[in-house]
């Protein structure tokens, strides 16, 4: 399955470069290291939230990934997450509450896509209710999603 994981993996430095000089509003832009696609940051203060910058990704087929960068203020380390990426005909979304997890749905099915921590297998995919399948590796993982894909469609 093709995938924009590596490119949000990078971006996710991106946009925690970007919040401490990126100028409020929204910004195309025109110069970076990606390649050829269009790079967008939205960039919002408020003095209860703080900073928040989100680095969109594009292409002609859509968007590739949102990475969200906060920080309370522009002296502080940001936090980073992604927000969406693209992967074949899905977008997996950040799931609130749980870091390192993504759900994309189609036809009425739910996948989730969890990074393990640790001692946990490097990946884990959920189909609907099922028992989570662990995988070793990234690709191995989206592998797994496409072949459910494919009998769910």
């Amino acid at each position: 399955m093709d995938h924009e994981f590596e490119l949000a993996f990078n971006l996710v430095d991106e946009a925690a470069g970007r919040i401490q000089h990126q100028q409020y509003g929204i910004t195309r832009i025109l110069f970076h290291n990606h390649g050829d696609i269009g790079l967008t940051t939205v960039h919002d203060y408020t003095s209860e939230a703080g900073h928040r910058l989100v680095l969109i990704a594009t292409d002609t087929h859509g968007q590739m990934a949102a990475i969200e960068g906060t920080a309370p203020d522009l002296n502080t380390e940001p936090h980073t997450r992604i927000l969406k990426v693209r992967a074949g005909d899905l977008t997996f979304h950040a799931i609130p509450g749980c870091d390192w997890s993504y759900r994309a749905t189609h036809a009425g099915h739910a996948y989730t896509l969890t990074a393990g921590i640790g001692e946990q297998p490097m990946w884990t995919v959920t189909l609907d209710a099922n028992p989570p399948l662990a995988h070793q590796d990234l690709e191995a993982a989206l592998a797994d999603i496409a072949a459910a894909h494919l009998v769910a469609a």
